[in-house]
């Protein structure tokens, strides 16, 4: 399943990203990375803001439609 079908409060791991070059810099930057266990804080209008690495980081639909996810 994608991020953006991840339930809120469970924690998830991230299995594969599929973006490329630049964009998937900047999310290993993050913490965004696979092996990475990420969860859902809130969802509002398709944004998420999602717990990884102890911080909170907001996203957009886009991008968590692409990032893959399975319960841990």
């Amino acid at each position: 399943m994608n991020l953006a079908l991840a339930p809120t409060g469970v924690q998830m791991k991230i299995v594969k990203i599929k973006i490329k070059d630049e964009q998937k810099k900047q999310l290993a930057n993050m913490g965004f990375i696979e092996g990475a266990v990420v969860s859902v804080v809130s969802s509002n209008s398709g944004n998420l803001i999602v717990n990884i690495k102890d911080s909170r980081v907001g996203i957009g639909m886009d991008i968590s439609q692409r990032i893959m996810v399975s319960p841990i």
